[in-house]
């Protein structure tokens, strides 16, 4: 920018100075000076497009942060992005890979399933143990700081053979003493795509099931049935590199017995390009452009899991 400001500065120089001597050029130098007060002019635009849109990127960072700040002071800063001991790439079997952060006091969260990490994810204590091809999210919370931008790695690992299953035991401990009896996991792929560039708040995406939906042997839905979210806040890319957003729940599902209550929600966000990193684009002449970040998507059988209070079931069958 500097190069190319002085290079503009050296010809207007130079043909003020040839129009000066060429009493027949004044038409040309008027144009000239015409065209330095409107240089001038988109400088100074260019300037109040810049500071407005750093604001408009930490104003994004705020509203993309505040449910996963536990600060009760003013945010002064943004969280260091975290640091995956493990590059990207294929393994030929289990991985450990460690975490780490800059920022003082800061708390790190990860997820594998493929959405963004919250500070209801899974908090990052010790190394983890990769043993399948999973997409590891991380993002890292700091006293009186914004949420650092996300950190990703992709690792693609061998699919082991399928153990078979041993056989069953009456009463056996182990079945017995499984975590959240009564939460039953309920598997679905996303039928269609979604963008945080076309999608609004309100949308219903529909969803298909993966697996037949079980119940004390009582089929409630078969696999393939028809299901939704409802999309609850969009967040579209902005000036700075503001990654764009998407945040959904899942939808009551409609069953041969009535509407099934499920639980679940998830959020998605595209890839930053903060401040520091973005770029001036040329289009036309003095004329920029700012770069934004890139948009959420979510792509045809991404897997998403709700899941079912089988509880609130027994209690619809008593009453």
């Amino acid at each position: 920018m500097r190069s190319s400001c002085f290079f503009f500065a050296a010809l207007l120089s130079a043909s003020i100075a040839a129009a000066q001597d060429d009493p027949g050029a004044q038409g040309i130098q008027a144009a000239q000076q015409a065209a330095a007060q409107a240089n001038q002019q988109a400088i100074e635009d260019m300037q109040r497009a810049n500071e407005e849109a750093n604001n408009q990127m930490m104003r994004e960072m705020q509203s993309a942060g505040a449910d996963a700040s536990q600060n009760s002071g003013p945010l002064i800063g943004l969280t260091a992005k975290p640091t995956i001991s493990l590059k990207s790439g294929k393994y030929p079997g289990p991985v450990t890979v460690k975490l780490s952060d800059k920022s003082r006091g800061a708390i790190m969260y990860y997820r594998t399933d493929g959405w963004t990490p919250t500070t209801r994810s899974k908090r990052y204590t010790g190394p983890i143990v990769i043993t399948s091809s999973v997409t590891l999210q991380v993002i890292a919370v700091a006293p009186y700081c914004f949420r650092s931008l996300i950190a990703t790695t992709t690792y693609t690992l061998p699919t082991p053979p399928t153990p078979p299953a041993p056989p069953a035991v009456p009463d056996s401990p182990s079945a017995l003493d499984q975590p959240h009896p009564d939460v039953i996991p309920v598997h679905f792929v996303f039928a269609q795509e979604v963008t945080s560039s076309k999608a609004e708040i309100g949308d219903k995406i529909p969803l298909t099931l993966s697996d037949d939906l079980v119940f004390n042997d009582t089929v409630l839905a078969r696999r393939g049935a028809a299901a939704s979210v409802s999309i609850i806040q969009v967040d579209k890319t902005g000036a700075g590199g503001a990654p764009g957003e998407l945040h959904f729940r899942i939808d009551p599902m409609p069953t041969a017995t009535g509407l099934l209550k499920l639980h679940g929600a998830a959020s998605l966000e595209g890839q930053a390009e903060p401040p520091n990193a973005a770029v001036l684009v040329p289009v036309v002449g003095i004329f920029t452009v700012f770069h934004h970040g890139k948009d959420a998507v979510i792509k045809p059988g991404t897997p998403f899991t709700a899941y079912l209070d089988s509880t609130s079931l027994v209690a619809s069958t008593t009453n």
